[in-house]
């Protein structure tokens, strides 16, 4: 804390003002208010309706705004500052710690506030709170916020007001000029021993006055020229960074300057800009007039300058007259149509693309229609413009769908559908579309929910879920089309495509679950039928396996038949043509099926012991003790041949 005489040695000399500006204080604060309300008026409906110049009007009144609440903050500091002259007690050695904590305590009302005393402490801080809070804080925000705004106007469109909504709100922009007017002159009219800042704040609402004015003529060249006024409003917001730029210097710089404790009160800025534009009634005038106070050249003396300066206001108001007499020329664009209008009377006879005159604004005026642009109306929905939709019909396919009744009028289907059209380029449809209606595309809105409702209402909802979409639309499309025809809409029908139906999201579940349980039910019903295809094909596949078995069994068996019959048969005829040989060729095929899996020994004829014998050697499996048997050529077919 520095001491009372260095403190002293910094402040200003008259910290107080003069007594006679708290007259004018009533004045300022209901300048301030006013500006306010203004400002936050104009950013409102500036930013509902999306009109830009209103924006940065709404940017200039907060800048002089600003200015009045910085004169009642200094205005109040004064008094405070005359208080603590009066009673002595800027710096009291013990009260002044006091003092700076019993406002935050809990006591209140006029008796506790006479109670605290008002020290240096005090003044010094409310000072510094008045720099910080009222001065540079506000003025880099409006710094930053017009500087975001300016570079967003890059993409902003231009887009023509209506005639009724330009010229209502150009009517009041200029009656908040006319109160500007009157609140410059009414503190040009006070002098500066009465109020200090009095030429400061003249020059601030001369400037919020030709800021209205230049927002009157943005709004009623939107209707002939749209891009006038996005430049009116980027003219306006490119004053408001200027001079809050050089207000912003001037405080830091004022800030550097004086010491922190000394710092007296930060009245309104001079502002260069402002004293070197507005500072007598006439801009070019101030201009004149600034550069002969700054560089210190009279141009009274000079017959050129004053002939320019005389010359100045007849030449704006003949490139006035030459603008508002290139407003009767009017460009129709290549993919447009035009209708002239003159005094509120449509003449009949479209325009081609081209160049084309009217009758100046506001007697008359070129409507423009783009018959070759093809428009997406949303039918059924109201879109979700930025997402993707959604394919579940659990989920919402747009930011609001509607419910259709069908015909048993117990189920409801939501239509996601989109109808494609353009405007009829058939001179006659063409006028129809300007004549006949005066919303086209609301009717045609709506008759394209009365065509869902009537393919629709005859209907339920599993007919609608599995028929045909493709044909459906169709469908759609030319009922559509036949009421636009027959109701002479002007608008040619290009598609209507069929996004898709399902039941309402809040239903979408149960639903899934029945069509699920359907599904199921058919899936069980096609398992049991291939089942049932299998065993039947097996079963037949085994019958024919028999069949065809028991008849190669049969053929076989046939066969074997007809060879052991073929072979009796020709044993009989062998043996009648000769028995002898044909039994003996039997004995010995007989005895080779005996012998077969024997061992036996063959003697020689000249060993034998009797003719036509064979001697067997059976003792490999005969008993011992046994003799040989023999064997006759007659064995078996005779009971009197022997063994020898």
């Amino acid at each position: 804390m520095p001491s009372a005489d260095s403190t002293e040695a910094a402040r200003p000399p008259s910290p107080a003002g003069p007594p006679s500006a708290s007259r004018h204080g009533n004045l300022v604060l209901a300048s301030a208010i006013l500006a306010t309300v203004a400002a936050l008026i104009a950013a409102a409906y500036g930013v509902a309706k999306d009109i830009f110049v209103l924006r940065a009007l709404a940017w200039n009144t907060v800048l002089a705004a600003q200015a009045a609440w910085l004169c009642v903050n200094v205005h109040r500091l004064h008094g405070r500052a005359a208080a603590a002259e009066q009673n002595r007690e800027i710096d009291p050695p013990a009260d002044t710690v006091k003092s700076r904590f019993l406002r935050w305590e809990g006591g209140g009302g006029e008796a506790a506030e006479a109670e605290v005393a008002i020290g240096s402490w005090d003044l010094e801080h409310a000072q510094k709170l008045h720099f910080m809070f009222l001065a540079v804080v506000p003025t880099s925000a409006i710094l930053l916020l017009a500087t975001r705004a300016l570079w967003i106007s890059r993409t902003q469109a231009a887009v023509a007001l209506p005639a009724g909504t330009a010229t209502a709100l150009a009517l009041v922009c200029l009656a908040g000029s006319c109160l500007w007017l009157i609140l410059t002159r009414t503190y040009n009219g006070i002098s500066k021993e009465e109020l200090p800042e009095t030429g400061r704040l003249a020059l601030a609402f001369r400037e919020l006055q030709w800021a209205s004015i230049l927002t009157v003529g943005g709004l009623l060249s939107s209707c002939f020229w749209p891009a006038l006024m996005i430049w009116a409003g980027r003219a306006v917001l490119g004053w408001v960074l200027v001079v809050a730029s050089e207000q912003l210097i001037r405080l830091l710089a004022a800030r550097l300057r004086s010491p922190c404790e000394g710092l007296g009160p930060a009245p309104p800025p001079r502002i260069f800009l402002r004293e070197s534009v507005f500072l007598h009634g006439s801009p070019i005038h101030s201009v004149f007039e600034t550069i002969e106070l700054t560089l210190g050249v009279s141009f009274r003396a000079s017959w050129a300058i004053q002939f320019v300066r005389r010359s100045v206001v007849p030449a704006i108001l003949l490139v006035t007259l030459l603008l508002w007499g290139l407003s009767s020329l009017a460009v129709v664009q290549i993919d447009q149509l035009g209708i002239r209008e003159s005094f509120g009377r449509i003449q009949s006879a479209p325009l081609p693309p081209g160049l084309h005159w009217k009758l100046p604004w506001p007697c008359g005026r070129v409507l423009h229609y783009p018959v070759k642009r093809v428009v997406v109306k949303p039918i059924g929905f109201i879109a979700n413009p930025g997402r993707q939709p959604s394919f579940l019909w659990s989920k919402k396919h747009a930011n609001e769908e509607f419910g259709l009744v069908l015909g048993d009028g117990a189920e409801l289907v939501a239509s996601d559908c989109v109808v494609y059209y353009k405007i009829h380029e058939d001179r006659q449809r063409f006028l129809d579309y300007v004549y006949q209606s005066q919303n086209p595309e609301d009717l045609l809105e709506a008759y394209a929910y009365r065509t869902l409702m009537e393919h629709t209402r005859s209907l339920t909802l599993r007919e609608v879920l599995t028929g045909n979409r493709a044909r459906f639309a169709d469908r759609l499309e030319q009922t559509l089309r036949d009421y636009a025809e027959s109701n002479r809409l002007g608008i040619e029908v290009v598609e209507v495509a069929l996004m898709g139906l399902h039941p309402p999201v809040e239903a979408a579940a149960d639903y899934l679950d029945v069509i699920s349980a359907r599904i199921d039910a058919e899936r069980v019903q096609v398992d049991a039928l291939g089942q049932k295809s299998v065993q039947i094909a097996n079963v037949r596949q085994e019958s024919a396996s028999a069949i065809a078995s028991a008849k190669v069994e049969a053929a076989r068996r046939t066969g074997t038949a007809l060879s052991e019959s073929s072979e009796f048969l020709a044993i009989g005829q062998a043996y009648a043509v000769a028995p002898e040989a044909f039994q003996l060729r039997l004995w010995f095929e007989a005895l080779e099926e005996i012998l077969k899996q024997k061992r036996f020994v063959l003697v020689d004829e000249s060993v034998k012991t009797s003719p036509g014998g064979i001697l067997l050697d059976h003792r490999g499996q005969a008993r011992l003790g046994s003799d040989p048997v023999p064997l006759l050529r007659d064995a078996g077919f005779s009971n009197s041949s022997s063994v020898q």
